[in-house]
């Protein structure tokens, strides 16, 4: 099975500041843009269960982080599961502005 071939997780931290704030829009933009690609968007602020129980094994999964407190890397490392990639929304020029709104 190739990485094409494999169903895609998105990963948001989902945090409350601004740059938190926009990886939760930009999964869910494109979790409705892309639903073939895209086949879950799980928000680390909003899950029902543990994320180790919501993660699987054949996915895809790659994991957004808005700023550098990496929320959602630190969570992923407490599972042991590394994610296929691992962006950060403020190392690709997306500038933090705190609470305000995105």
């Amino acid at each position: 099975m190739t990485d094409h071939d494999r169903y895609c997780t998105l990963l948001t931290c989902s945090g409350i500041s601004h740059t938190g704030q926009l990886t939760t829009r930009t999964g869910t933009s494109l979790r409705c843009r892309h639903p073939p690609r895209i086949t879950r968007h799980l928000m680390l602020t909003a899950l029902k269960r543990p994320l180790e129980d919501e993660l699987r094994d054949d996915e895809y999964l790659v994991v957004v982080d808005g700023c550098e407190e990496c929320c959602a890397k630190k969570r992923m490392h407490t599972t042991g599961i590394r994610p296929d990639v691992y962006i950060v929304a403020t190392r690709e020029g997306i500038i933090k502005r705190g609470m305000e709104e995105p």
